[in-house]
């Protein structure tokens, strides 16, 4: 069933485009520091490279040109194709972790301090090898998951700061995807594929992980919010990406939200308080929107933003503001897909 009822409350919001150079693409998957005082992204030129972007915010402006940031190893900020970096991720003490390589290189994880130049890698071959994916950080920061290729199955393995060591959290014969820790900073919820479809699992710090959800078709990238789990569910058909909500616990599901423009990597985007999630629309008749639905399914409000094929929202409150970012084509149209900003405080 689904529960979500679009409310009357409907508001506009003047968005501010932020740009860069040096990297022609479609911006993708924002993401706000906890202070909400940086801005990390992507831009994909959906043919030979991913690159990442930092960029400082005041009062909704960008400070200076994004900084593109460049892994050791590479000649230029502006190298050609093949350079792959994604999935940021920032820890609660300010370093941002993210995944990336250099062409015909194997996928590390990386840190960059806010600021600075120069990223390093994060985790040592000699402490888990492979290709490295998927990383998540626990709540207070203390741990780190993420996948690995080291078997070549794509293994979840954690690191715990206080031993500076890497353990395997679990063993299977699937791959796995997109693990996030919940609340207990123990617990994780991930997706594993299986037989050509994807069921998302819950793993609650010892022995085996269980099944969360399944079904027709992929359910994928699962985040915690409480004692429930928000993730992606294409159930209907290929074409059709909704957004759902199961107890931790176990138990039906409910659908919040129908064909949803599904991002490339990010998970279910969730308001500060955490009782509602973000998203936009994939039916052009309503895709200049944001769209905020609670999480017990009681109502959604819409924040018109006046552009077009909207997605990748992300939200932070930061000295007594708060700020919306997205990703969206200009109403008249454009090549590529840009980065925006905008105040909605008391929206």
């Amino acid at each position: 069933m689904w529960l979500a009822t679009v409310l009357s409350m409907v508001t506009s919001a003047h968005a501010v485009e932020i740009s860069w150079t040096g990297s022609a693409g479609h911006a993708a998957n924002p993401q706000w520091s906890p202070d909400g005082t940086w801005l990390a992204f992507e831009v994909n030129n959906n043919a030979d490279k991913v690159d990442m972007f930092l960029v400082k915010i005041n009062s909704g402006n960008a400070s200076g040109v994004p900084q593109k940031i460049v892994i050791p190893g590479s000649s230029s900020s502006f190298s050609s194709g093949g350079s792959y970096a994604a999935n940021p991720n920032w820890h609660p003490k300010g370093p941002l972790i993210f995944e990336a390589a250099n062409a015909g290189g194997t996928t590390r994880l990386y840190y960059l301090m806010p600021g600075g130049s120069s990223p390093a890698e994060y985790l040592s071959t000699a402490q888990v090898g492979g290709g490295l994916a998927w990383p998540s950080l626990s709540p207070d920061g203390t741990k780190l998951v993420f996948t690995s290729g080291a078997t070549g199955l794509g293994d979840i393995y954690q690191f715990a700061q206080a031993t500076n060591k890497v353990t395997p959290a679990m063993s299977s014969k699937e791959p796995e995807n997109a693990p996030r820790y919940c609340s207990d900073g123990t617990t994780l919820v991930f997706s594993r594929k299986s037989h050509g479809t994807e069921d998302l699992f819950v793993w609650r710090g010892s022995g085996d992980a269980t099944p969360l959800r399944g079904g027709n078709g992929d359910q994928t990238r699962p985040i915690c919010i409480g004692d429930r789990v928000v993730y992606y569910t294409n159930e209907r058909g290929d074409d059709h990406w909704d957004l759902a909500v199961v107890p931790l616990a176990g138990g039906e599901r409910t659908i919040l939200a129908k064909d949803i423009r599904l991002p490339l990597r990010s998970a279910p985007a969730v308001n500060p308080e955490g009782t509602a999630v973000l998203y936009g629309s994939s039916a052009p008749s309503t895709d200049n929107f944001v769209f905020v639905t609670n999480l017990d399914g009681s109502g959604t409000r819409k924040i018109n933003t006046g552009l077009t094929a909207v997605g990748d929202p992300d939200m932070v409150s930061a000295n007594g503001r708060t700020w919306l970012s997205f990703t969206a084509l200009p109403a008249s149209g454009a090549d590529w897909r840009q980065l925006h900003v905008v105040d909605v405080t008391g929206q």
